[in-house]
């Protein structure tokens, strides 16, 4: 399952009266080769183009995320290992591996791991924009503060599952169940291909269908039978089942 979420009344309502600072810091530092140790966990950049930043989350049990929104972002959450609860301000989603959540930007949101050994979370951000961060509340009193410091930098890796993707001749990437590939071709549906996220354009089709940037979109109806993609350059990350 997927679940597209939009704004409402209340995440404008509450974004409009929280003060909003995008640190520049935050929006232009290289966090590659870098693991952030969050309160709840920690989290590395594993890959980025000019469109996305996709990063790479782990989650204590019964531990959350901040309740934050991205002003100007649009944010996937595809959970890899585990459960997640994932909570927005009108509604709750229980999320199993290899189901999702799409957040349009403005949408408060946070992030709570169910499963016993803590949850693993793929985040993909479009446009990368680390500094667009705004918390309304949070359990280690971070609420009204900006992305962690350089004081929260480790490159210890040794103490963390810490595997970035390499792009090296469009090869795979195991973590777990999971084979996720980069590729440069439409895409095929199979029994274990379960979804498909463009990562460097919009995908335009001859009838008028889209699929954003950022969007993780099931494969199990197949939403590219059929149609002629009319982009020149595309790439998707494929997310596959390992029996």
């Amino acid at each position: 399952m997927i679940y597209k979420v939009y704004p409402s009344l209340n995440d404008y309502e509450n974004l409009s009266r929280l003060k909003v600072e995008s640190s520049d810091f935050a929006n232009t530092f290289d966090y590659k080769n870098i693991v952030v140790n969050k309160p709840w966990g920690y989290e590395y950049l594993w890959f980025q183009n000019e469109k996305v930043a996709i990063w790479f989350l782990f989650i204590k049990k019964n531990n959350a995320t901040s309740l934050h929104c991205h002003a100007k972002k649009r944010t996937s959450l595809i959970v890899l290992d585990g459960a997640v609860q994932c909570t927005t301000i009108d509604d709750k989603y229980q999320l199993k591996t290899l189901e999702a959540v799409v957040l349009e930007p403005c949408v408060f949101h946070s992030s709570m791991a169910t499963a016993e050994e803590g949850s693993f979370i793929m985040e993909i951000e479009t446009p990368p924009m680390k500094g667009d961060l705004v918390r309304m509340h949070d359990a280690y009193g971070r609420q009204n503060s900006g992305y962690e410091k350089t004081n929260e930098y480790s490159t210890d890796f040794h103490l963390y599952d810490f595997l970035p993707f390499e792009e090296k001749d469009y090869g795979s990437w195991k973590f777990r169940n999971i084979e996720i590939k980069l590729m440069d071709k439409k895409p095929e549906a199979s029994a274990n291909t379960m979804m498909i996220v463009p990562i460097c354009s919009t995908i335009k089709m001859k009838s008028k269908k889209v699929i954003d940037t950022g969007e993780a979109i099931l494969m199990s109806n197949n939403p590219l039978k059929n149609e002629e993609i009319e982009n020149q350059n595309f790439q998707f990350l494929v997310f596959n089942k390992i029996k």
